[in-house]
């Protein structure tokens, strides 16, 4: 069962604080300048000295904190330096001081510290960056940073993490960006429960995250194994509720789960609402996928998430007529904490059922190491460093990049031989399902699978060595039904180098052809799985992705 011992937001700082100052940290200790004398290009440390009129108070902090030859130093930064007036305001308002000279303390001055870190992201983004979202970079205290756009368009109406604009921007420097900043941004140290808590919009679903214990688990910075927490919670707020006919906690329970008050229990029917309310992932509203299933921490229940030029809709019932759906409320939704994010989202959001439906797989691009850009294209990766996908034994991996519209999003992902590949599926919904596979295939140098499905071997074996072409029928003048008698169906037309271009190479080429491992998977939970190809002959792996098609 799970853990649901709270870290109260005090011990939580302790141990925020300690972690900061016990790593290696790339902004502390010493580093020196390295520009060359003749050019005149400035660092960002030199930009914000020569401006003292706007930034001598930060330059001040800097100094202070021992950052500022940091900022003097090669490499690439982004700096979000709150302006002299932006400072002097907070200071007051925190601190009852004027001036930075006024914090002594060890106590303030590792506060400052922290405020630095959270100020200043590892590479070098420009407004262009800033979209409804957040950053793609962590700032130096492992935080995301939100940019908005409630005001209006426009960057000069953006909002950084709801709280500061922008005074100037993409102010360039011969070691990253510069963004003045109208205000200070407060240092996340609060957990997403005390967040939603405190902003006093969500009274109704925090009594019941403490009456399910879910408050207590939601509050956790790091899990059992010390790994930092991210859990993205939706919301109803007490507006939401109010339009339901639900003005209290006991509202809520007797809708819900009138015959059992047992709220901790895994399966009460309240509990399994709240659980049904959070993922274990950081997503930003940018960040739920386009056409995919997102995992709850209920477990076997995910969220249905659908994404239309103007709108986001969770769980669509896909019915035709009368479709319903539920989104977000923009103003309430994306506030960042310490370990997660909240959402309000629009109405009462039950736990959904979806239908059998459609999903592929990328073996490459749908990668999460791959989606959070620690992985790249055409570059060869140990093995050890991906969590989505094991091998054995351990070997290189790489995502190979091709101008050719030939595979899927143009790439596939590509290894020597092993003895087995596994996945974790993205989350499925119940049904049959007809599963196929694709890659490059035809190359006497591949090898033959068999596939596993959580640890059963299912269908009929995938040799890589052959395709239709080579199967005894012609190509690409093949009858459909006897294409699928020999276990294939025609590649895919994918999208060309030109978005508004469909490209034909891979459906009219016999190498591209899906290999049809079985068309009756039967899934009687809606989950993930592991999918496996074990080697029967090994060889050099080009795989491209995977298909799911419902069955009737």
């Amino acid at each position: 069962m799970k853990t649901k011992k709270i870290i109260n937001w005090l011990g939580g700082l302790c141990m925020f604080m300690l972690i900061l100052n016990s790593c290696n940290d790339p902004l502390d200790g010493t580093t020196f300048f390295t520009t060359d004398g003749e050019t005149t290009d400035m660092t960002i440390s030199e930009v914000l000295e020569a401006n003292p009129d706007k930034f001598s108070m930060y330059v001040e902090i800097l100094q202070k904190t021992e950052f500022y030859t940091s900022l003097r130093s090669y490499g690439s930064y982004t700096c979000l330096a709150p302006t002299n007036t932006a400072i002097k305001a907070f200071l007051e308002e925190r601190f009852n001081v004027s001036t930075v000279a006024e914090l002594t303390s060890e106590e303030q001055i590792e506060f400052l510290k922290v405020l630095v870190k959270f100020h200043t992201l590892p590479t070098s983004r420009t407004t262009s960056s800033f979209i409804e979202g957040r950053l793609a970079d962590t700032t130096y205290t492992g935080d995301y940073l939100t940019t908005s756009y409630l005001l209006g368009g426009g960057i000069a109406n953006v909002q950084i993490n709801k709280e500061v604009g922008l005074d100037q921007y993409d102010i360039r420097t011969n070691n990253g960006t510069i963004h003045a900043l109208t205000g200070v941004l407060n240092p996340f140290v609060d957990p997403v429960t005390v967040v939603m808590e405190k902003a006093g919009k969500h009274t109704i679903f925090i009594e019941a995250l403490k009456q399910t214990d879910y408050y207590d688990l939601f509050s956790q910075y790091f899990s059992e194994t010390g790994s930092k927490n991210n859990y993205t919670i939706l919301a109803e707020s007490d507006a939401v509720y109010a339009q339901e006919g639900i003005n209290s906690f006991e509202d809520l329970a007797n809708r819900i789960s009138p015959d059992n008050t047992d709220y901790t229990s895994e399966t009460n029917e309240l509990n399994r609402f709240i659980g049904y309310h959070a993922t274990e992932s950081f997503l930003y509203s940018a960040d739920f996928p386009a056409d995919s299933f997102i995992s709850t921490v209920l477990p076997k229940n995910a969220i249905k998430s659908l994404k239309t030029d103007t709108e986001l809709r969770l769980n669509e019932t896909e019915t035709g007529v009368d479709d319903t759906w539920t989104s977000l409320i923009s103003e309430d939704s994306n506030f960042p904490a310490k370990n997660g994010v909240y959402h309000t989202v629009n109405k009462l959001f039950t736990i959904f059922i979806p239908k059998a439906k459609y999903v592929i797989f990328d073996f490459g691009t749908s990668l999460p190491e791959f989606q959070a850009g620690k992985i790249g294209y055409n570059t060869w990766y140990d093995s050890d460093l991906f969590e989505s996908v094991r091998v054995f034994p351990a070997t290189r991996i790489r995502i190979l990049r091709n101008t050719a519209p030939a595979y899927d999003n143009k790439s596939v992902l590509n290894l020597g031989s092993v003895t087995w590949i596994e996945f974790d599926t993205p989350v499925l919904p119940k049904g049959k399902y007809e599963l196929r596979v694709c890659g490059n295939t035809g190359n006497n140098g591949r090898p033959i699978f068999q596939t596993y499905w959580d640890g059963q071997p299912i269908g009929s074996q995938w040799d890589m060595r052959s395709n239709p072409s080579e199967l005894g029928i012609g190509w690409p003048d093949e009858d459909s039904l006897e294409l699928r008698s020999l276990g294939y169906v025609r590649g895919l037309k994918v999208g060309d180098n030109n978005d508004d271009k469909i490209s034909t190479t891979s459906y009219d080429t016999a190498g591209f052809a899906r290999f049809i491992v079985t068309d009756d998977l039967l899934m009687p939970e809606q989950q993930s799985h592991v999918l496996r190809f074990e080697t029967i002959r090994s060889g050099g792996i080009p795989i491209d992705y995977i298909e799911f098609v419902p069955v009737d």
